[in-house]
């Protein structure tokens, strides 16, 4: 009866799932994932392979919460799975996780790496994060949240999913690449400057594709409208201007000209305009910055010196779609709208295709088809190439869900498998006998530090960086509102701030110098204070030559002695370089999922010797605080066991390091021996 289940389970499945219920009923997930472990299964039995052995609780404990929520278990959480003896258990710890904020936090992390998040990238970066953050929390459907960033115009605080956009302003190919590369998997960016050398891809057809977004351009019409009104109002007002109402030019029908006093107040109005217009223009030039439009009488054009005979250089291309559904003759007005919907359709050939490989990597390591999630090819293959259309169907029957597509994949008996131990074969399909063994990412390693030094954490989201986004909104809206005369004070005071922030800039260079010449305790002192000075007024005439300036929430993040009390996931991004993050391979955010967990001899040394992971300096962390409340040296070697490692010590370790946990010294040695060991980087 099981095996008639499994083997028509994608009737079934289908029936249920595209009930749109928010969450998936428990059995329809568990019968989703056994027909996963049934379809490998009988992939493996084919191969004369046996899938790997099943993980004891305490590896599962580990790998379930770094794998979906981004951090290790706490000693509380260890200790209450290891000590819970019902048959469900690791149903019932998956089903808590994937419900938890901490399921939220790390999602972001990935997401955020895959579509390059800058938080502090101007005003839309902050926006974007903030927007990005929430609408995965609320479970926004990943077709729905792609085709709101492909489709999105207006200004980053109306609309912040124009973020995705703004990333590359005024690079509208390379947008493109990375769109073709995020979304649909295809590697086709070689055909911007000529056709691709190892795919069947031309460059007048890569601009083809790439003509749906010609008709981009950054700029805000609610500025510009704001600016107009302004002015009309103050000319119409001046002491020197005329009257309210349109002046009528009589002509002079002798000699056929207009009358030359309207004439002149014409100009002089006119001029009057100009010069406000002029004036205003600096206060809103960051509003263009953070805004987009489509006009519809721009148009794509191949590149001047285009070689190739099927068509001429600077020639206007056409907007046409080149694989699954056929998009072509669209209003001009209607282009991006009609490329995000064929991007995310599901009958678009890559697009579901890619997401499910793309979190089928990110949960067990390796890309399920293709030898790389960022280059799948017509021919792409799978070891597992049922497994694939299953997974097809499963993400378009969850209605592009997330979570509950994860939910699914985290049910699986492959989850609980003992990791591979061999490298997998370079460019050949794998078998998953097992998930592939995997470094903590920078993320998961920060916020385990996290766990270290506060025991438990929450996971829940900061409102930090969105209070800051909301204050940033209020002052647009106060800019856009602002009455004509508040205007002009604004500008006035803009252009002194332009001024100062030149005059303190002379005196930054001049105090730098200074400094640099001191040869006496008094000359570098009073340099020293030069220069404080002059960075303080540089800060305040910055912010008066702005008034949109965005003020990133550095002073309100929450800080502990060398850690942020924050989740990684709550930081603007990208982290700064030579912080912990950054040299364990954080993402610097300048191409799609560039987080890498390659090992190099500076994340050692950084273990070893950066403050910011000797838990046990001071005193003052969670670990350290519970560690020398014990006098036994048995019961430290025990707890360090559960919290670093989820799982008891054998009698031979604790024999072992009973002496190095009987004093201080030797006890912090042996937890930094710890932290730095495979056994607490590597996800088992």
């Amino acid at each position: 009866m099981i095996k008639f289940i499994l083997r028509y389970f994608p009737l079934f499945h289908a029936i249920c799932l595209l009930a749109n219920a928010k969450q998936l009923p428990e059995q329809v997930v568990a019968q989703a994932a056994a027909r996963i472990d049934y379809l490998l299964n009988e992939d493996l039995l084919r191969a004369n392979l046996k899938p790997n052995t099943r993980v004891d609780d305490s590896t599962f404990l580990r790998r379930a919460y770094l794998g979906i929520v981004g951090r290790i278990p706490s000693e509380a959480e260890v200790a209450g799975f290891l000590d819970d003896t019902t048959a469900k258990k690791r149903e019932a710890l998956i089903e808590k996780l994937v419900e938890s904020p901490g399921f939220d936090s790390h999602l972001f992390n990935w997401a955020a790496d895959l579509l390059r998040v800058q938080t502090r990238q101007e005003q839309f970066g902050l926006g974007w994060h903030v927007w990005l953050r929430k609408s995965l929390a609320e479970d926004k459907p990943w077709d729905s949240l792609v085709n709101e960033m492909l489709a999105s115009t207006g200004h980053c605080t109306t609309n912040p999913a124009v973020g995705y956009i703004l990333r590359d302003r005024n690079m509208q190919l390379d947008n493109f690449s990375n769109t073709m590369q995020v979304f649909l998997g295809r590697q086709i960016g070689c055909a911007q400057c000529h056709d691709h050398p190892f795919e069947d891809w031309s460059q007048h057809e890569y601009y083809q594709m790439a003509a749906f977004g010609g008709g981009i351009e950054y700029r805000s019409p609610e500025a510009k409208e704001t600016v107009k009104k302004a002015v009309t109002e103050i000319a119409t007002t001046h002491k020197e201007g005329v009257s309210d109402s349109p002046p009528v030019i009589p002509q002079d029908k002798k000699a056929g000209r207009a009358d030359p006093q309207v004439v002149q107040q014409k100009r002089e109005k006119e001029k009057l305009a100009r010069k406000l217009g002029n004036q205003f223009r600096p206060l809103f030039k960051e509003l263009d910055k953070n805004a987009i439009l489509d006009e519809p009488n721009l148009k794509l054009r191949l590149p001047a010196d285009y070689k190739y005979k099927d068509a001429k250089p600077s020639e206007v291309v056409a907007p046409e779609t080149l694989f699954g559904p056929k998009v072509v003759n669209i209003a001009p007005s209607d282009r991006r709208e009609s490329f995000a919907a064929w991007v995310v359709s599901r009958e678009n050939p890559f697009f579901t295709k890619t997401i499910v490989n793309r979190l089928w990597l990110r949960t067990f390591g390796q890309a399920l088809l293709g030898s790389s999630v960022d280059d799948l090819k017509d021919d792409s293959t799978s070891f597992h190439p049922e497994v694939v259309k299953f997974l097809e169907t499963t993400m378009k029957g969850a209605n592009y869900d997330l979570r509950q597509f994860l939910r699914i994949l985290y049910r699986t008996q492959l989850f609980q498998r003992e990791c591979l131990t061999e490298e997998p074969a370079m460019g050949e399909p794998l078998a998953f006998r097992g998930p592939l063994l995997t470094r903590m990412s920078a993320e998961q390693l920060y916020d385990s530090f996290l766990v270290l030094n506060q025991g438990e954490i929450k996971d829940t989201a900061s409102s930090t960086l969105a209070e800051s986004w909301e204050a940033y909104g209020k002052q647009v809206s106060g800019l856009l509102n602002a009455p004509s005369h508040d205007l002009v004070i604004l500008a006035e005071s803009a252009k002194q701030g332009e001024q100062l922030q030149r005059d303190a800039q002379s005196d930054l260079r001049a105090a730098q110098k200074s400094l640099a010449d001191a040869t006496t305790p008094e000359a570098r002192q009073k340099a020293q204070a030069d220069l404080q000075d002059a960075r303080t007024r540089f800060q305040d005439a910055r912010a008066q030559a702005d008034p949109l300036r965005n003020k990133q929430p550095e002073k309100n993040r929450a800080r502990d002695k060398g850690m942020g009390l924050l989740r990684a996931s709550e930081q603007p991004a990208p982290f700064n370089p030579g912080s912990l993050v950054r040299e364990f391979g954080g993402s610097d955010r300048q191409t799609p999922s560039s987080g890498n967990t390659q090992a190099t001899i500076p994340q050692a040394l950084a273990l070893l010797n950066n403050p910011k992971t000797d838990i046990l300096d001071g005193k003052r962390s969670h670990l350290a605080k519970a560690l020398f409340k014990l006098d036994s040296p048995e019961a430290r070697i025990d707890h360090l066991f559960l919290t670093l490692f989820a799982q008891h010590p054998t009698a031979q370790e604790k024999q072992r390091y009973l002496s190095a946990a009987a004093n201080e010294i030797t006890l912090r040695d042996l937890t930094s021996a710890m932290l730095i060991s495979n056994r607490f980087i590597f996800i088992p």
